[in-house]
């Protein structure tokens, strides 16, 4: 993760710079915000000529006139008022439209070894939460920093032209009302960016819970859940309250500030009309716009808290985009062709950066294996052997700390990352399917297959007949996760949507581990079908396919320590021959008593 940008104008010169493709429409809205506070301006001026110009002579012309002029401005005032919130939610809207498309496609081009890092409630957080208060710093604040800004200027020029001496008293303690802005800004700034990783982390918790229901459910353990729940909901109360503290605590010194102004106004100006140096008019206009500056000068201490939440969110949302892709395609990267090539994973070493040990620890250790084309070679080895590991680099999820895996004699580091992948399908033990119908995710292999090649591929993975049974067919939204469909149901999808892929290399982390006996019998015939004529890697888990394979490698402790055939390796005894006495065996006996009964 890349070091955040520390000082808040250069944090908000970035943020202003998502303003470019929509700056017409935010001068049109700047415009709008200018005359609608420029209107404020003209309010002292006209009490002023009522008292002196209708009270003051009786003139019931200028009254009607002057009636007429306030109206006209009501209605000029609300036509701007309204163009200025509605261009301003355009842009805001836009902004957060661009942000969350910028944060979605680089979390897309980030390695796993990013995902172990961050949580993802943590990062939906991020494109949720934080973009909305990156709108609030970005238009609605600087909206109203302009539009204050007017209003207090159009009073200023109004205050001195009505009563220059006036004016200067009134407004010497102006800067000690900046003070506190700038001095409870940092706190609320510093705050706010707590509050938004605490809120991250309680989307994460929710998320959990929502996603492992069964398990809390199953383990009676839904008090413990709702107290950790409560725990950091306080601590992110706790967080946001102490923000609001420090932000309130700007407008205090701002109304004690103003509350003496007024009073030195009124105390100094009451004795000059007394005495007859100033008309009523004059006082009553002065003291008028002191009171419509009020207003704008309290709402920049709330919009100062407002930039500086802002400018915490869009912290944490520049870390994102700001972090390097560390899988990317090299300059000058070349198209690969899998098809009829070897695959060569030379004197290869693997450690994980942020292991649960805490130092990196090696989990593949100079491991060499070339596998030809069209040849099927079975991993096998105890958990956390590196069996997943190994297969998890030929896709290039992460790159090897050593050696090099080529395909075709070219290093896989020199090809694109599309090329490469398009090359490669991959069936897990974990199937994840869409929310989204049957249909889309099958042809999420190939987005631009026809509807009969979908089909094809779901007959070829003994899917069709239970998709055909569904009331709605292919077009049946099948959940969360698919969890609408049974185990077997999924793997076959997950099956044909490699079939429709037609990779010439497949990765398969055997989907029939968890199944009962009649859906590991529809699957792995589909995985026989999809095994053909592909160059593949499976982590084995049942016997047949581990002696169906054309090699055997037996991983341990990050080495592949034997390779051979199912029958050379259990005539050298060795540790394949443990593993299969161990865990193999019953398989091999069950397999054999039942082809004897068969036969009976």
């Amino acid at each position: 993760m890349s070091t955040p940008t520390t000082r808040p104008q250069d944090v908000y010169r970035r943020l202003l710079s998502y303003l470019t493709p929509y700056r017409k429409t935010f001068f049109l809205a700047l415009g709008a915000m200018v005359m609608y506070g420029a209107t404020d301006g003209a309010v002292p001026y006209l009490l002023k000529r009522v008292l002196d110009d209708v009270f003051g002579s009786q003139n019931e012309t200028m009254l009607l006139y002057l009636v007429g002029i306030i109206m006209a401005f009501a209605v000029i005032r609300s036509f701007f008022g309204f163009f200025q919130r509605y261009l301003a939610a355009a842009v805001g809207l836009g902004i957060i439209k661009d942000l969350r498309n910028e944060i979605s496609e680089k979390l897309l081009t980030l390695s796993p070894a990013f995902y172990h890092l961050h949580s993802t409630g943590a990062l939906i957080s991020r494109v949720t939460n934080d973009t909305l208060l990156v709108r609030s710093a970005l238009t609605d604040a600087t909206a109203s920093i302009l539009r204050d800004t007017v209003r207090v200027i159009a009073l200023l020029i109004v205050a001195f032209y009505l009563d220059p001496l006036l004016a200067l008293i009134a407004f010497v303690g102006f800067p000690l009302g900046l003070y506190p802005m700038i001095r409870f800004g940092k706190k609320v700034r510093r705050l706010s960016r707590r509050g938004q990783d605490q809120f991250g982390g309680l989307t994460g918790l929710l998320q959990e819970t929502i996603v492992g229901h069964k398990v809390v459910q199953a383990f009676g353990r839904e008090g413990y859940e709702n107290e950790r729940f409560r725990a950091e909901n306080q601590l992110f109360t706790d967080t946001l309250l102490r923000a609001e503290k420090y932000g309130a605590l700007a407008s205090p010194t701002n109304e004690i500030v103003a509350s003496l102004a007024i009073a030195a106004v009124i105390f100094y100006g009451g004795f000059s009309v007394i005495s007859g140096v100033r008309t009523q008019g004059d006082f009553i206009a002065f003291v008028s716009a002191m009171f419509l500056l009020y207003e704008p000068l309290k709402k920049m201490s709330r919009v100062n808290n407002l930039v500086m939440t802002g400018v915490a969110a869009a912290e944490r949302i520049f870390e994102i985009l700001d972090t390097k892709a560390d899988i990317a395609d090299a300059p000058g990267a070349i198209e690969v062709d899998a098809h009829g090539a070897a695959i060569d994973f030379a004197s290869v070493s693997f450690a994980y950066e942020n292991s649960i040990e805490g130092e990196p620890q090696l989990v593949l250790r100079d491991v060499s294996l070339q596998i030809q084309p069209g040849e099927t070679v079975a991993l096998v080895g105890a958990s956390g052997s590196g069996k997943s590991t190994f297969v998890n680099l030929l896709p290039r999820f992460y790159d090897p700390n050593a050696g090099r895996i080529t395909i075709g004699g070219t290093d896989i580091r020199e090809v694109t990352l599309a090329s490469l992948r398009r090359s490669v399908a991959i069936v897990s033990q974990h199937t994840f399917l869409f929310n989204d119908t049957i249909h889309h995710n099958i042809a999420y292999g190939r987005l631009e297959a026809s509807t009969e090649e979908i089909i094809e591929a779901a007959k070829a993975a003994n899917a069709h007949t239970f998709i055909s049974a569904l009331p709605d067919g292919y077009q049946t939204v099948i959940g969360e996760q698919g969890l609408k469909l049974s185990g077997g149901q999924r793997a076959r999808i997950a099956i044909a949507r490699a079939l429709l892929k037609d990779a010439p290399v497949l990765i398969l982390d055997e989907a029939t581990a968890s199944l009962d006996s009649e859906s590991e019998g529809l699957v792995q015939e589909a995985i026989d079908h999809l095994m053909q004529g592909r160059t593949v890697l499976v982590i084995a888990h049942r016997l047949a396919t581990i002696r169906e394979a054309n090699r055997i490698a037996v991983f341990s402790a990050g080495r592949i320590i034997e390779l051979g055939s199912h029958d050379e390796l259990l005539q050298r005894g060795g540790e394949y021959a443990k593993l299969y006495r161990l865990q193999f065996r019953e398989q091999d006996e069950r397999a054999a008593e039942t082809s004897r009964l068969a036969l009976a």
